[in-house]
């Protein structure tokens, strides 16, 4: 059977299954609206099952313990709110893989037959991670998911001074994965491309990044790798930046005015798609400043065309291209996002022909579609998406 069903009664002379992944503890703590927000373990607690008992909780664990082959099971029983989980010891971090199941009792608006072949992965990014965190629901907190915690040190060893210890981190959780049906080009709706941005001492990136669509709502993740993000060829966009650390809205691109002091952040593209032998040539994305008379006029990303002349070096355009071998000016955007001057990240804009997307006419297609991205659970402990305030990024 390929394709998920759901049965009232199901009736079978033989049930053939793959392994089943079972535990069982005597030691179990059960997590509450009481204990939910200062919940500490040390080496004691191994081996003990932690179960949420109530539900829709902001779930905080600090891990003390540095004892080699400390393990713990977080088992989610019902919605939850938000999980944290940090290290006491600042140079201890998590290290391993979580998978992401869709949760196949949500409806289905998509329409495609295989609701529970959605996963998607999560893993540390290779430097390790300070926290696991995820904000809300719809990333991985529905009921019936998993996480697994086990202390392995550092090369089975106790950490000492400034040596890093691992948390080996595993687990199944259930979330829910928005995969669109399809991915229109509309000149007239403009998409709501919200940025998360980090920005605080060195550490400085993007986090995650989503298109919403500004009257049905529907969102997806962008693919981020290393600052530089995946965009839709022919669609119009609004951008929107995010800090991480207050969930508040620094930027916005069709409000940006250069004259006000309070708009401390910028986002600049290179007229030129890309630093070479022409030189710098940042322009504000979107100024309100009648006095700039260098920033960009065209729609965002729509107007990036060559139909538009030579005013701008752009060679926005389907992939195929037989004319084109400056593979540097190719569907990319060189941008930078700068406070009060300075610049903050820098990265591309990679701009994908949006015929590449189309699920429509597939009943059974692979997913999640690699175009499309995702947030990922291992982050920063500057990551506070949401923590005290009613904002919902998915």
């Amino acid at each position: 059977m390929d394709i998920s069903q759901n049965f009232n009664i199901l009736e079978v002379d033989t049930l053939k299954t793959n392994k089943l992944d079972y535990y069982c503890s005597n030691n179990i703590l059960n997590i509450t609206t009481n204990n939910a927000n200062t919940i500490q373990l040390n080496e004691t607690y191994s081996d003990y099952l932690l179960i949420t008992k109530d539900y829709n909780m902001d779930i905080n664990i600090e891990l003390t313990s540095q004892k080699i082959g400390t393990k713990y099971r977080i088992l989610i029983t019902n919605k939850q709110k938000s999980l944290r989980i940090n290290c006491r010891y600042i140079n201890d971090k998590f290290k391993g893989s979580c998978k992401i199941n869709n949760n196949s009792n949500l409806i289905n608006n998509e329409l495609l037959k295989n609701n529970l072949s959605k996963k998607i992965i999560n893993i540390n990014d290779g430097i390790y991670n300070d926290i696991i965190f995820i904000p809300e629901a719809s990333l991985g907190l529905y009921n019936g998911g998993y996480i697994d915690l086990v202390y392995i040190g550092n090369n089975s060893n106790i950490p000492k001074g400034t040596e890093v210890g691992y948390w080996c981190v595993s687990g199944n959780i259930i979330g829910d994965i928005k995969i669109p049906k399809t991915i229109v080009a509309n000149g007239t709706i403009q998409m709501i491309l919200r940025l998360y941005l980090l920005n605080n001492g060195n550490k400085k990136k993007i986090i995650c990044a989503t298109t919403k669509h500004p009257t049905t709502n529907e969102i997806y993740f962008n693919n981020v790798e290393n600052s530089n993000i995946s965009l839709f060829l022919n669609s119009y966009y609004k951008i929107e930046l995010i800090d991480i650390e207050t969930s508040k809205i620094i930027y916005k691109s069709d409000t940006y005015d250069s004259s006000n002091p309070d708009h401390l952040y910028d986002i600049k593209i290179n007229k030129h798609l890309y630093l070479g032998t022409i030189g710098n040539g940042f322009i504000s994305l979107k100024n309100q400043n009648t006095n700039d008379n260098t920033k960009n006029t065209l729609s965002f990303i729509n107007g990036f065309n060559q139909n538009t002349g030579d005013t701008l070096n752009y060679n926005i355009k389907t992939i195929y291209n037989t004319t084109i071998t400056d593979y540097k000016k190719l569907n990319v955007i060189q941008y930078k996002i700068e406070k009060l001057g300075n610049e903050v990240v820098t990265g591309f804009f990679n701009i994908i022909d949006i015929q590449s997307y189309n699920n429509k006419a597939e009943a059974t297609i692979s997913l999640p579609n690699l175009i499309i991205g995702r947030y990922n659970i291992f982050t920063d402990t500057e990551n506070k998406i949401g923590v005290g305030t009613i904002y919902n990024m998915y």
